[in-house]
């Protein structure tokens, strides 16, 4: 690697440690304007219990992860230096520390997030350059309407018609849940069918939610670069069909979806809240919205923080390997 690279890297990698310090600063500080607060309920909660009241007091700061006593600024410290070391608090809902809930949920979202939009991304991409490129009108207006018909449904809603047809009316695939209650979770080809058979109408949502957006983007990409000067010499040299829509319109068309295909990943983790509260997947966006009926705001602030790194992060990697994917802005 070449030292400029090298520099260049290192920059960004400043540069993404100094969003995470803000993004978590503006995280603490918006918890503290919510109604009530995480030691309050967690004093009374012990106090519920039977708890003496000087041990509550102890518990409640321990497990709140700041003394009320404190300043903020000093709250402020003691917890940004409890995030660094691992500790996000402890959680009312669940009886127990938000990070251990907190990574047990992730990987649900990480798994149906991933798959979904992947699909979704190669599929729209695929048919939006089918649609910029093809000389069938009847096609075309296929493809669009059914870009209007899943883009003009909520989310929400297409998840109960989906849930409604396909496991109410036809009994083929579970009401909601990761896995049946058969079967015992780990690596084990019973686990394995199980939550394959159960995260299928929660992928297929997200597919059908995001496929239409992706094609809508490459098929206006598309159609904007068959105007350009190189794809007219190629023509005129008898540069024609797959080879004129996948390697000259295709490649340059991918280029800009890139950045935004990896820009996506993290965003959907905060997107996931509806269809995992409608499918019961015990997701990130799942615990959010059970933390967020129970005022249980240690857990929410430990969940956004999950989201907001997935999104920086995201953004890191479509910056470092931009490159890869577009040899014009190799070596700068």
């Amino acid at each position: 690697m070449k030292t400029q690279d090298l520099v260049w890297a290192l920059n960004k990698v400043v540069y993404v440690a100094v969003e995470l310090f803000f993004a978590f600063t503006l995280s603490f500080f918006l918890v503290l304007l919510m109604p009530g607060n995480p030691y309050n309920i967690i004093y009374e909660s012990l106090l519920s219990k039977g708890v003496p009241i000087e041990r509550a007091k102890i518990m409640a700061a321990a497990l709140a992860g700041y003394n009320p006593s404190e300043g903020i600024f000093q709250r402020y410290l003691s917890w940004m230096d409890d995030l660094f070391h691992g500790n996000l608090g402890y959680s009312i809902v669940y009886g127990a520390r938000v990070a251990p809930v907190v990574a047990a949920a992730a990987p649900w979202t990480i798994l149906v997030v991933t798959i979904s939009l992947t699909l979704a991304f190669v599929v729209g991409f695929f048919l939006g350059l089918v649609a910029a490129s093809t000389s069938s009108k009847a096609l075309d207006a296929t493809i669009s309407a059914l870009m209007s018909f899943f883009t003009s449904i909520p989310s929400y809603m297409l998840a109960i018609i989906l849930l409604i047809v396909f496991s109410i009316r036809l009994g083929w695939l579970p009401l909601g849940g990761a896995y049946g209650e058969e079967v015992t979770p780990g690596f084990n080809l019973a686990f394995l069918l199980s939550s394959m058979k159960h995260l299928i109408l929660p992928i297929l949502t997200y597919f059908l939610m995001l496929f239409p957006g992706w094609m809508f983007g490459t098929r206006s990409i598309a159609t904007s670069l068959m105007k350009e000067d190189y794809i007219m010499t190629a023509r005129a040299r008898g540069v024609h069909g797959n080879r004129m829509t996948f390697s000259y319109v295709g490649k340059n068309a991918f280029l800009p979806q890139y950045t935004s295909l990896l820009f996506s990943y993290g965003l959907l983790f905060g997107s996931s809240i509806f269809i995992e509260t409608i499918f019961m997947v015990p997701g990130l966006g799942y615990i959010l919205t059970t933390a967020s009926g129970s005022r249980d705001y240690m857990l929410v602030m430990g969940s956004f923080i999950i989201i907001i790194v997935a999104v920086i992060i995201g953004n890191l990697i479509a910056d470092l390997t931009y490159g890869l994917v577009d040899p014009r802005i190799r070596g700068r």
